[in-house]
């Protein structure tokens, strides 16, 4: 039995998988085992899955229906034997020391959570992200978590800004831990689902360790993720995903005003998912959609719960529009917005 799993979702992924197995099979640390999950790829990718697992006994794969990549995490995750699980989207590629350093911090401490920093890449270039905003390296008691960590962990004072990133492949968990959490995510939830594993996971943990600016992981934004094409079924995965986090430990913490800034964050990325050129549908039937968004994040309250004191005069006059559902003027200040950061080069 190994002590490490290492869980990776791939669907459709094919010009970046081989680089993502590799940089896997490429770790000095070597007591893991590799749980590739096919799901349901309609382009070579499977096949690739099946040539490396002919390569190497410590690879298993999974091929399943599509079902998106919670299902695909379930799946790996009910097939893991380690002690403690990392996960790898496809197309990304991880540091040939990632798993080693994780590893020795989380023996060292016993710590139920590891986390590292993270380096972007998009048409070459390349930046990088501190990953817990206030924190510095090293190891974090319980009482620690409590005054440092879970007051800022969705919300660390400016809008858009996460106080841990939201994100669940630059940390390695406790395979025990780790279950309950993320096998109760709904399976429809393709926004958001990362989030929805890593914060109810990060209330019951004892302790942790941070490795400041250590990029270890590789993102790429590709054109296959969610984020980078229109999902005209974002609004129903976000009201599902509103749902699981009122039912989760979360939302009764006294921590819970922080669901608040998430929400509106997220209202922010439904708005702007309805407003991308890949969305064909006419301008006046996407301004009917943003206003049953917005009419939603009024019935609920969340966007009158937040204090925008702080936040940028940019999103001081978002949120002043959203309150008063001044719809075609967001979506015209959203547009320009895009269009002014699209000539600066600018990359979120």
């Amino acid at each position: 039995m190994a002590l490490l799993s290492i869980i990776v979702p791939v669907y459709n992924v094919e010009p970046f998988l081989e680089q993502c197995i590799e940089s896997i099979l490429a770790q000095s640390f070597t007591d893991f085992e590799l749980i590739i999950v096919d799901d349901g790829s309609t382009d070579n990718s499977g096949n690739i899955c099946d040539k490396f697992a002919e390569t190497d006994s410590r690879i298993s794969v999974i091929h399943k229906k599509n079902g998106g990549v919670v299902s695909a995490r379930k799946a790996g995750l009910a097939a893991a034997s380690g002690k403690y699980v990392g996960y790898v989207d496809g197309d990304d590629w991880i540091d040939s020391n990632m798993y080693l350093y994780m590893i020795d911090n989380a023996l060292k401490y016993d710590c139920d959570l590891v986390m590292c920093d993270v380096e972007h890449e998009q048409h070459h270039m390349k930046t990088r992200d501190i990953t817990g905003a206030t924190l510095e390296t090293g190891y974090y008691s319980r009482s620690e978590l409590e005054e440092k960590i879970f007051p800022i962990m969705l919300y660390s004072g400016s809008f858009y800004n996460f106080g841990i990133y939201p994100v669940i492949w630059n940390k390695l968990f406790k395979r025990d831990m780790l279950l309950k959490h993320q096998l109760s995510i709904y399976d429809n939830i393709k926004n958001g689902e990362d989030a929805a594993c890593v914060y109810p996971y990060f209330l019951e943990i004892n302790n942790m360790y941070f490795m400041k600016q250590q990029y270890l992981y590789h993102y790429r934004h590709s054109n296959v993720q969610m984020t980078a094409i229109y999902d005209k079924d974002s609004f129903e995965r976000f009201k599902s995903l509103y749902r699981f986090f009122n039912e989760s430990n979360l939302a009764v913490s006294q921590y819970s005003s922080q669901l608040n800034y998430y929400y509106s964050y997220l209202v922010k990325m439904l708005i702007s998912n309805e407003l991308k050129k890949e969305n064909e549908i006419s301008f006046f039937k996407k301004l009917k959609n943003i206003n049953k968004i917005i009419d939603f994040s009024k019935e609920q309250g969340f966007i009158y719960k937040i204090d925008t004191d702080a936040f940028t005069l940019e999103h001081k006059l978002y949120f002043k529009l959203l309150r008063k559902s001044k719809v075609l003027t967001l979506s015209l200040c959203i547009k320009l917005i895009k269009l002014f950061q699209k000539i600066l080069g600018y990359v979120r």
